[in-house]
């Protein structure tokens, strides 16, 4: 799934996070977003996800432009097109870690080869990113790291095009780290575009390209 941002801008009253925002990512590339704290990674992925509204300039996913949506429109799309990962994905303490993972599923009605689709989609992203065994455990019972991956495994379930993932593997330990890498990796092979924002060497030296926003501008990191 393409992706596409042209002359985005944004600002917050008189405080300007970015603008000339320039970037383009084709189907099946994986691409790094680095920075300092505060410097409006977070903010940019939810302009990309359909969160936020720019103050200014386009944002396109899969061809279909952002702009001028309302906020019901942009959820609808973001429920089709988009699988967002946000830093501390938020959980339903009584349910299971595969009923949390399976939310996405409710909120639409499933034909039933879909939701067996979805299903093996949950399974198979499951034993990759190393949490199958504990998807009968209550989510409150799992450590960090584990409701993370979780998390990550939620966006999956409806096989979006693009990922928007907000500093995945925070909780991490680097061996777990490498189970998400190998897991982005392969949808990436299935032509998914993921943008990630990101502290971690681990992950941005193994995107096909990184980014950096620095002085309000984004630039291409060598």
């Amino acid at each position: 799934m393409r992706l596409v941002l042209e002359n985005v801008k944004k600002e917050y009253k008189d405080t300007l996070l970015f603008q000339n925002i320039q970037l383009r990512v084709p189907s099946g590339e994986m691409v790094a977003l680095q920075g300092r704290s505060g410097v409006g990674k977070s903010t940019l992925l939810n302009l990309v996800a359909g969160l936020e509204k720019p103050t200014s300039g386009e944002i396109q996913v899969n061809g279909i432009s952002l702009s001028g949506k309302s906020m019901n429109e942009l959820s609808s799309i973001r429920g089709k097109e988009i699988g967002y990962i946000a830093q501390n994905s938020p959980m339903i303490p009584k349910l299971t870690a595969l009923e949390n993972a399976k939310v996405p599923l409710w909120l639409v009605k499933q034909k039933s080869d879909e939701e067996a689709a979805a299903m093996q989609r949950l399974f198979h992203f499951g034993d990759l990113l190393g949490v199958a065994h504990l998807f009968e455990k209550r989510i409150e019972k799992l450590s960090g790291g584990e409701a993370q991956r979780i998390g990550i495994l939620r966006a999956l379930v409806r096989n979006p095009g693009l990922i928007v993932a907000d500093e995945p593997t925070s909780a991490l330990d680097d061996e777990s780290v490498e189970q998400v890498i190998a897991c982005f990796h392969h949808i990436r092979s299935q032509g998914v575009t993921i943008i990630v924002a990101t502290h971690s060497a681990q992950i941005a030296t193994r995107c096909d390209k990184r980014y950096r926003i620095t002085q309000s501008e984004l630039v291409s990191v060598p």
